[in-house]
């Protein structure tokens, strides 16, 4: 709850005043905490899954805001801008609630179900390539083609582990309730 109150407080004052430093002051807010949150759950074995679908609504709030500013001082970057939230708010949004299909705590242990969509989407190389990489580029390059491209790249990564989750079948049984 910490870095949904930060974060939005944050976006929304680099809202009011139109400033790009506090936007990525917001955007580091935002993954700091964000890390922090998941290392100290699991650390501390408080993992939930409610707090697994709490995170994943939070990521989207906070990168929504991030990216609403962003295009808000770049409007230039509105294309690669749309196309990362429609990915990450419908494609991301999508396979990250399917680990609820299994009992598991949150799609952190994906690897138990399917191991290639895990690497790809919940591995820490994973999350960092679905969820920085055309943040990264976009802030370093300012280039709608570039940001695009990354973009593009990630949807594709996306598609295919989504291809790869309509063929995989839950287990029938009732399951435990997991946290």
């Amino acid at each position: 709850m910490t870095r949904i109150v930060a974060g939005v407080a944050i976006f929304a004052y680099a809202a009011a005043t139109r400033s790009a430093t506090w936007n990525y002051v917001g955007l580091g807010v935002f993954w700091t905490l964000d890390i922090l949150d998941g290392f100290l759950a699991r650390t501390l074995d408080e993992e939930t899954r409610f707090g697994a679908q709490l995170d994943i609504l939070a990521d989207r709030l906070l990168a929504a805001f991030f990216y609403l500013n962003y295009v808000a001082l770049y409007p230039q970057l509105v294309v690669p801008a749309a196309l990362f939230l429609v990915h990450f708010m419908l494609l991301d949004q999508f396979l990250s609630n399917q680990f609820m299909r299994w009992p598991i705590k949150s799609p952190n242990y994906f690897y138990s179900v399917d191991r290639e969509i895990w690497w790809w989407n919940w591995s820490s190389m994973g999350k960092v390539f679905n969820s920085a990489i055309v943040t990264v580029v976009m802030i370093a390059t300012k280039s709608p083609v570039w940001s695009s491209v990354a973009c593009i790249i990630v949807m594709a990564v996306k598609a295919k582990t989504a291809l790869r989750m309509r063929g995989l079948t839950p287990p029938e049984h009732s399951w435990p309730r997991v946290g």
